[in-house]
Formats: C-alpha cells, structure tokens, sequence
C-alpha cells in the first residue's frame, strides 16, 4: 500500500504542477549582447517541483556552440517506483521585444551523436524518451548544438541589439506514454544527409568524398528492420562501411540501404526518438542533395514524406 500511494501522490502532483505551468521548467537564451559559459542542467523525475535555469551563450556567424543536460529518475537513494515516460519540449523562438536570428540551426542529438531533431529559424518540437522500472537509478544525455552557418554579407543585417534567439526547453513525466509534436518542419521522419570537403585520389585523379546518413524516427511507433530508398543523380556512393547493407541491381543513380542485421534492436530498429546512421565513400564533389526518398519497415507503410537536411563540405563526419 505504501508503494501505491507514493505513486499516486507522484501523479497528482504532476498534473498540478503542469496546470500551474511549473513542471520542471529549463531554460537557455542565447543573445548577441549575453555573456558567460555554458552549464550542464538536469530534470530530476522523482517528484514534481520548477527548475529554472537561464544562461547566456555567444555566438557569431560561422559558430556552433553546444550545452548538455541530463534527464534522471533517482535522487540520492530515491528512484521512481514505476515505468516513467517524459516528453522534453524545444522551443525556439524570438527572444522577447526582438527578432530571431534566422539562419541558427538548433539540433538536438543524444551522447552518441545521433540527431534526435532539428530545427533552423524558429519553431517547436518534442523529444520523447522512458524510464522503464528497475531497481536502479537510470539518466539520459542529451546535447543541444547550435549552430550559425554564415552567410556572408546577409549576416551584417542582424549586427546590434535587436535580434535574439530563445530557446526554452520544458519537461513533463508520466507513468504512461506520451505523444508529442514531433515535427517541426511538418514530418516525423528526417533524414540527413552529410559529406565531406572532397579530396583528388592520388592514383585515378577522380574527386571523392565521405558521406552519412542518418534516419531519425520522431512518431510514436518504431520502425522495424528498417531501410531506406534514394537517388543521386550525378555523383556516386561506392561503399558503405557499417551499421547498413547496400541492396545490389538497382538502377545508376538509385540506391537503397537495409538494416544490417546485427540482432540488436537499436541498429536493426528505429525505435521512437531515436535514430541510425551508416556512411561510406564516394565520387564527386560532394554538393549534392539525395532525392526521392523512401523509409520503409516491416511493420509500417511506406514513408515518403520526409524531412530532409543536407550539409556539405564538413571537415568531418
């Protein structure tokens, strides 16, 4: 009984936290005049309560600059006592009496890298994640990378005080599945593609270059031996070197990638909120989008609206 009772006290003060609008509140601005380090945040999911946290970051055209946070179920010795779901809300968007810097990109990846969502300008998006119960305390990373590509003479216009950038960041936690707007340029799956500054092979002469893909799943349903369609019209991809198997016999310019089947779920699976990448090498210059892209699974129809971002020319991947 007394197990029952903490949990039930847990929810109701959950919910009355999220009507009051208090619910484990993190927030960040990033502003042209701010100043001062970057400082690692975390949400506690013990018991309800506001955390409030506000800190200033520099960034000039051309910049990327990252902050982490950690998402916990325990407290010294005290862990939650049931499966616990969260959902972390990204908000960017104009900081107040201002106009938002509009070539950021804001990118939300976990430890490993894998980019979990992304948005560039303003707008709102949800990453979700659990808890499931154990008899030890369990934590998630998560980065945040922001990042100013520079666009020469265009970014002489947001010199001064009157642009800022805000991003807030809420967390909200319940003992059952939540849903989220998982899609801030309007799909719940993206796909980035990025390459490498290109180099001469020293023997044929032929430019080449490295390239990534990463699919990341932002519905509510995973995606089981998952695979991915897509074409290239003029520069080619020759190899892929781990975590995908490369489907032979299609079309020049058409390519098609498949789980690699490692019997592991976080590989052979996209599970929601979550993302897989593979890579390899390949010819040309590297300044070209892939196109007409499918993501498929064995549980779910086909996928062909998908958010798609390019980056070229990367130092590396």
């Amino acid at each position: 009984m007394k197990k029952a009772l903490f949990i039930l006290a847990l929810v109701l003060t959950m919910v009355s936290s999220l009507v009051a609008g208090t619910l484990a509140m993190y927030t960040t601005t990033i502003d042209n005049l701010a100043s001062g380090s970057v400082t690692a945040k975390e949400f506690i999911f013990t018991s309800a309560g506001t955390d409030s946290f506000r800190q200033g970051i520099k960034i000039a055209p051309s910049e990327t600059v990252q902050w982490h946070f950690k998402v916990k179920n325990y407290e010294d010795n005290i862990v939650t006592e049931t499966d616990l779901y969260y959902r972390l809300t990204f908000n960017i968007r104009p900081t107040e009496n201002k106009s938002a810097i509009e070539p950021l990109t804001v990118t939300v990846k976990d430890l490993e890298g894998r980019i979990l969502n992304s948005v560039t300008g303003t707008g709102t998006f949800d990453v979700l994640g659990s808890f499931m119960l154990s008899e030890t305390g369990q934590e998630k990373d998560y980065i945040v990378e922001i990042h100013w590509p520079g666009n020469g003479s265009e970014d002489i216009k947001y010199a001064g005080n009157k642009y800022g950038t805000s991003i807030t960041v809420d967390a909200l936690a319940s003992q059952s599945p939540l849903s989220g707007n998982t899609e801030p340029g309007g799909n719940g799956i993206i796909v980035r593609y990025e390459t490498t500054a290109p180099w001469q092979n020293g023997q044929s002469g032929i430019d080449e270059f490295a390239y990534k893909v990463t699919i990341t799943n932002n519905t509510d349903t995973v995606i089981k031996d998952w695979s991915i369609e897509f074409s290239l019209p003029n520069e080619r991809l020759v190899s892929v070197l781990s975590n995908a198997r490369y489907v032979q016999g299609l079309p020049e310019g058409s390519y098609k990638f498949i789980t690699p089947a490692y019997n592991n779920p976080k590989t052979d699976d996209i599970l929601p909120g979550r993302s897989v990448t593979f890579g390899g090498l390949a010819l040309g210059l590297g300044k070209e989008a892939i196109e007409n892209i499918i993501v498929d699974g064995s549980n779910v129809n086909t996928i062909n609206d998908v958010e798609l971002i390019c980056e070229f020319g990367k130092n590396s991947l």
